[in-house]
């Protein structure tokens, strides 16, 4: 007899979730075929069927958000996928949103501050979102805002990662007097690299990536160019410049060289680029290069 009661409690517990799988299958196809009202009706019955499945409960305030549905009923599925803990912090932002919307300000901030601090990474969807033209300019939600930046855009929030902000730019490159070349100089990837595009006056083309390494405390760059020179400088941001030094062998004879090579701002906004090389041991330097940036201002 135990058995059989088993046998049928499984059965009906196998019936009922393939009625739900089911549901949510024919749910979400009716939302990608655009028929909302039906995808809500069937999320409707799926959530009915199993109160406590916090996708279903989401799928379905979203569906209810997107579509002009009944926000309070949005609000209630929203607020019980938080509690099943189903994506908590994406609905905080629908529920900040819907908060925001209807004038609930105290708690679309809390929602916004929840986002701050649980890992919300898409700032993009709250600059410029109708639904917070209301709060943009409280200081928590503007707070809130900066600590999602920060998180999603870590170099840009660091000011380790700006000392060598002032080689930024459009630049013509002057070498004892003559023209040398021209150099654009961009921040890129979050401002966690500087981006160097070098040209000289005879056609040569050169690369480089500059980078501040939090984990060793100092700046790289690994410079390329068209000639096949490849050097990988190591240095310090200090007294207002960058200060590299590199070592590389000469792969004919294995002979090494040791560079030294210097950015410096000038009181006028532009940069001086020092370049030294030993070959024996840092006895003695001879100067490689010694540039003279200018701001292309056309």
């Amino acid at each position: 007899m135990r058995v059989i009661l088993s046998s049928l409690i499984l059965m009906t517990f196998s019936a009922t979730a393939a009625d739900i799988e089911t549901l949510r299958s024919d749910g979400n196809a009716a939302a990608n075929a655009g028929d909302a009202d039906k995808a809500i009706e069937l999320f409707g019955e799926l959530v009915d069927e199993a109160p406590d499945d916090g996708a279903a409960h989401y799928q379905l305030g979203t569906l209810l958000m997107d579509n002009g549905g009944d926000l309070d009923a949005a609000t209630m599925h929203f607020e019980r996928a938080a509690e099943l803990a189903f994506q908590p912090v994406g609905a905080a932002y629908r529920l900040s949103r819907i908060y925001a919307r209807t004038g609930r300000v105290p708690e679309a901030l809390d929602q916004v501050e929840f986002m701050a601090t649980n890992g919300f990474g898409i700032p993009s969807l709250i600059e410029g979102e109708a639904d917070y033209a209301g709060i943009a300019d409280d200081v928590r939600f503007v707070a809130s805002l900066e600590k999602i930046k920060a998180a999603r855009f870590p170099c840009q929030a660091d000011e380790r990662h700006h000392a060598f902000d002032f080689w930024i730019g459009e630049w013509n490159v002057s070498s004892n007097g003559q023209a040398a070349g021209t150099n654009n100089i961009q921040p890129i990837l979050g401002h966690c690299a500087i981006f160097e595009q070098w040209e000289s006056a005879t056609g040569g083309l050169g690369k480089s990536f500059n980078y501040y390494d939090p984990g060793y405390d100092h700046w790289r760059q690994i410079w390329i160019s068209d000639n096949g020179t490849i050097i990988e400088f190591t240095g310090k941001a200090r007294d207002g410049g960058i200060f590299y030094t590199a070592e590389t062998v000469n792969p004919a004879d294995g002979a090494i060289t040791h560079h030294k090579f210097e950015f410096t701002q000038n009181e006028d906004g532009s940069v001086r680029q020092f370049w030294a090389t030993s070959t024996d041991d840092k006895e003695t330097w001879n100067t490689v290069w010694d540039g003279h940036y200018v701001k292309n201002i056309e």
